[in-house]
């Protein structure tokens, strides 16, 4: 069904994209580019969706490229891979909840995530290993006004969930 999208016979012959940074996994739904200038993109397949996609008016390309709202990506990361810990998830929800303070909340009430998601995530989060995750997080290279998310992500991340538990 998600095979269709494979675009390996494009992407060989783009001057877009990096075909060396090309995986494709049809059972979980994901594929996921590497432009040429370093620009990471995943599509996951996925039926729940809380708002249009929005149009690219960023890259100049040959196509019309769609995204999902922070909305719909955080609901995800949530939603799939809580207990999971992966640096760049961490790193993402934080810098939502600083650029939006009830994105967690605003998710809980319409219902795209729950309460068990949230326990799951606070739960996961403070069994993170905050060394591995300082080591990654140096590999992400975050732009220097992302630094201090970057460094306090967990805890950003804690007590937005204290918050709405309280």
């Amino acid at each position: 069904m998600f095979n269709f999208l494979d675009p390996k016979w494009y992407i060989d012959e783009s001057e877009v994209f990096d075909s060396s940074e090309y995986r494709f996994d049809d059972a979980n739904k994901h594929l996921k580019l590497k432009t040429k200038d370093n620009i990471k993109v995943d599509f996951l397949l996925n039926e729940m969706s809380i708002s249009k996609p929005n149009k690219n008016t960023i890259l100049d390309l040959d196509f019309e490229l769609y995204y999902e709202s922070i909305d719909d990506i955080i609901a995800k990361k949530i939603n799939f891979r809580k207990t999971d810990n992966l640096t760049r998830d961490i790193f993402d929800l934080a810098v939502a909840i600083e650029y939006d303070k009830d994105i967690l909340q605003n998710l809980l009430f319409s219902r795209y995530i729950t309460n068990d998601d949230l326990t799951q995530l606070t739960k996961s989060l403070k069994g993170l290993d905050t060394k591995l995750y300082k080591l990654e997080i140096e590999k992400v290279e975050p732009a220097k006004s992302f630094e201090h998310i970057a460094q306090n992500a967990r805890d950003i991340i804690l007590d937005n969930l204290h918050n709405i538990n309280h």
